[in-house]
């Protein structure tokens, strides 16, 4: 059962992946409610979970619903993202406490999985992320 769980992370770092330049175009180009679905979608897709509804749960508890260090990752990530969108468009009280639960989660997460597994899950991280456009 462990191998099938790192198999469906796996798949949802790929999806990521796939999906991170489209967020990223979507906040410049499209309207905040737009980006903001798409982020939704985003979260559906990579982590078979709501967003909305994640972040109605302190950070600790929703890092307790996750089997692995990289699930917690990919929400930081999808976070910081909604972080940015709210800024961009005049939300920065929204942002910035998009920020501090995106840094909760990652906390949470290296209490929970430990130190190790919570860097070789930014390791996976940075494998399959595109790099940002320079």
């Amino acid at each position: 059962m462990p191998l099938l769980r790192q198999v469906i992370v796996l798949q949802s770092l790929r999806e990521l992946g796939r999906l991170a330049p489209d967020l990223a175009r979507n906040r410049a180009e499209r309207s905040l409610e737009a980006s903001l679905q798409s982020l939704r979608e985003a979260s559906l897709t990579t982590l078979g979970m709501e967003l909305d509804t994640l972040t109605l749960f302190d950070a600790r508890s929703v890092v307790r619903l996750f089997a692995h260090a990289e699930q917690a990752r990919i929400l930081a990530h999808l976070m910081d993202e909604r972080a940015r969108t709210l800024a961009e468009h005049g939300d920065f009280v929204g942002a910035l406490s998009d920020t501090v639960y995106a840094g909760q989660l990652l906390a949470c997460s290296r209490q929970r999985f430990g130190v190790l597994r919570d860097a070789g899950a930014a390791d996976a991280l940075e494998r399959e992320l595109p790099k940002p456009p320079t």
